[in-house]
């Protein structure tokens, strides 16, 4: 038995394989990872201001929250804690995200309900997902702003709200 796991531990390191056993440790892992997830808090996580977004975990934030007028903005961030359904052999997410933007006096200027629809199913977990907002500053004049994002979980029935102010420059 020794040369065995030696033999494994040897094709592990040369080929990259991964030993099954090794395998059926990182699926019961992920499962208590999801497990872990959906009972947790919804939130947002990693939420930033930024000029281009590329993928999960990727993206040009701007040096502060002040940001040109007339310029197109982009609001990064990670669902945290979505629920994970387990049916027939998929793994599915589901949340949608409103979002609002009101002028420091609190007068709506957006109101985006279900802007971002978000739906996925996998035969694997995903245990990270990202997403982003994009925002036109064209028309809207110098000042301070509040932009509001609602984030509902279909499938965990839960809902969880941010806040994030910044500023347009001439």
């Amino acid at each position: 038995m020794p040369i065995m796991l030696a033999l494994a531990v040897c094709l592990t390191a040369v080929l990259g394989v991964t030993p099954v056993f090794a395998q059926d440790s990182i699926v019961r892992l992920k499962e208590e990872i999801i497990d872990l997830q959906n009972r947790g808090d919804l939130g947002f996580r990693n939420l930033v201001l930024c000029s281009e977004v590329v993928s999960f975990g990727r993206y040009a934030p701007y040096p502060s929250t002040q940001v040109e007028a007339g310029s197109s903005v982009h609001f990064y961030y990670e669902p945290e804690n979505l629920y994970t359904e387990r049916s027939e052999g998929l793994y599915i997410l589901e949340f949608t995200q409103d979002l609002l933007l009101e002028s420091t006096d609190g007068t709506v200027l957006i109101d985006a309900p279900e802007l971002l629809e978000f739906r996925y199913e996998s035969a694997s977990p995903v245990l990270d997902v990202f997403a982003h907002n994009t925002l036109n500053l064209q028309g809207l004049e110098a000042g301070r702003y509040v932009l509001i994002m609602v984030m509902h979980d279909k499938l965990g029935d839960k809902e969880a709200r941010t806040e994030y102010p910044f500023e347009i420059v001439e």
